[in-house]
Parts: structure tokens; sequence; C-alpha cells
């Protein structure tokens, strides 16, 4: 089992069994906009945790399901926030009812659509915040993606029967996102974390909170699961995800320390990245952690929204 200590840059993604009724979809990948996905299937029933950026991408993953199970049986989709990396592929599933939590379904108001995104890519390419996403987004083909919102909302835990299998949704609250949902097969000792888990990278807080994103990491580790399926990245085990609730709180006290100190948010992001950045991919990513432990902090003026987040992680590559 992997745990987060190196980067994994492979872009070709595969179905894995996890137990009898669970399997992963891996692209064992860092790159921005390549997320994982999961499986949960039972005497002719299927729940399927999340969809893929793109509508090609999509249709590779139903394409590798139909070896375990006819498209027609995935009557649940779970989307664990609505980031559109993980969402914008639900239009191919249009029998099936899609489920995330409240606070994740408010957020879905302030996501970027595949029309802007695809607008910015195709801007010429001016300033660091344009070209950073130019860089990591500009070869996603978004053609013919319709957004689909969740059709049901939930709060809280809520526990779902998928055939024989007993799967529990976790509302994770906000962290990674405005909300974060967690999938759990209890009985199989399998979590398929979302983006509440990044796997060798840096987690990004889009949320502004990070006491929210250290509070899930634990939150998954109290289920006594044993296998997490990260968001992206490669599997975890205990260990990796503990890993990563560490590095959070460290990122955090240095930052609150920074603030208290009344250092400005970018010099102290700096100085995180140098200390902080170890091994994993994406550091400029340090900026979003920082800047969410100042404004936890009381710290006035602290930038927020998308584009801001976009701009400090730009500059901090500089």
């Amino acid at each position: 089992m992997n745990t987060p200590n190196a980067r994994s840059t492979s872009l070709s993604p595969a179905l894995r069994r996890l137990s009898d009724v669970t399997w992963a979809w891996m692209h064992d990948s860092n790159a921005w906009g390549y997320s994982n996905a999961g499986l949960i299937a039972s005497r002719g029933q299927a729940l399927l945790v999340d969809t893929q950026f793109t509508l090609g991408a999509t249709r590779q993953l139903l394409t590798a399901l139909e070896d375990v199970c006819p498209l027609d049986a995935v009557g649940t989709v779970v989307s664990t926030h609505q980031n559109g990396d993980h969402t914008w592929g639900n239009q191919l599933l249009p029998q099936a009812e899609i489920i995330t939590s409240a606070a994740s379904a408010a957020g879905g108001c302030h996501e970027m659509g595949p029309d802007q995104l695809t607008q910015l890519c195709q801007s010429p390419a001016q300033g660091r915040a344009l070209e950073y996403v130019v860089e990591h987004f500009g070869h996603f083909d978004f053609s013919d993606v319709t957004v689909i919102p969740p059709t049901r909302t939930f709060e809280g835990r809520e526990e779902v029967k998928v055939g024989d299998v007993a799967v529990e949704l976790i509302d994770l609250g906000a962290g990674h996102s405005a909300g974060d949902v967690a999938v759990h097969v209890p009985d199989h000792r399998v979590m398929f974390a979302g983006d509440a888990l990044f796997s060798g990278g840096h987690t990004i807080v889009w949320s502004g909170s990070i006491s929210g994103c250290i509070r899930a990491c634990q939150a998954l580790l109290d289920t006594g699961a044993e296998v997490f399926v990260p968001g992206h990245g490669t599997l975890l085990d205990r260990a990796g995800v503990a890993a990563i609730r560490n590095q959070l709180q460290t990122v955090a006290d240095a930052a609150t320390s920074y603030a208290q100190r009344g250092m400005p948010l970018a010099d102290a992001a700096r100085l995180i990245k140098a200390d902080h950045a170890g091994t994993w991919a994406h550091p400029e990513r340090l900026f979003t952690q920082a800047a969410a432990a100042y404004a936890e902090s009381g710290v006035n003026g602290v930038p927020s929204g998308t584009w801001a987040m976009v701009e400090g992680m730009a500059n901090l590559m500089s």
C-alpha cells in the first residue's frame, strides 16, 4: 500500500478491485484534473463515487465498469464535492440519483463552469495566473459538457444499501471544498475519500478552512477503514492518511505563528514552501493552506475565492 511520500504522474487509468464488492478507478496521478473514482456493486445494484472531468474520460470509466456490471445497474452517483473533475461526466448517467451533502450542493453555485474554463484556456496567456490555468487545464476538451446538479442532499451521515452492502455517506463539512463527502463501506474497511485526501501531492484548500481539512483526515481515520481511495494519486493506508493530517497540522501551526507575528501572507507562504514542501507534488498549493490558516487566525483582507487562490499559487511558483 502506498503512502504519500513520492510523486506519481502516470495518466493511464485502470479499474482495480479492492474487495468482493468495491473497485477503484485509479489514475495514480497528481496532475490537475485526473481524479479517481469508485464503484460499489452487489446483487444487480451499483453505486458510483464521482465521474470525470470530461465526457471522453467518463466514457472510458463507464466502459471499464461494464466489466463489473451493466451501466443501467448504476442507480446512484455520489459526488464527493462539486469540482468539475469529479462531476462533469454526470450527464452520462441520466438514470442515476445524484447524491451529495447540502454544503457541497450549495458550494456548487460558486464553481467555475466548463464554458468559462474553456474561455480562460483559449485566452492569450497574460499574467502568471492565466499561464498557470492554461498549463494545467488547456489540454482538456470540455465540449458538450452539461453540468448536472445533485438530485438529493443529506447532512451528517446517511446509510444507503447497494444490494446486500451497507454504505455510509459521511458529510465532512468544509475542507478541500465548501462541502466534502466521503463514502465508507464498513464491512470491507474501504473508504472513498474524494479530495479530502491527496496522495503524493499537497492538499488544495478552496474553502478557507485548513482546520476542516485536518478534522476530515481524523474523521476518516476514526471510521477504522484500512484502504483509502484519495481524490488524486495512489491508494493510501492508515499511515498515509495520518501523514497527510500531520503535514496539514504542521503547516497550520507555522502559518498561524506567522500570522500572529503580523508577517504578510505572501512572505509566510514562501517560508512555508521552503520548509515544508518536501517531495510532494504541487508545493504551490501551500499558499492555499497558509491563506486558510491566516483567515482562521482572524487576519483581515486574506484573499479568498477561486481566482485569488490561483493567483497566489502562480505567484508562489515564481
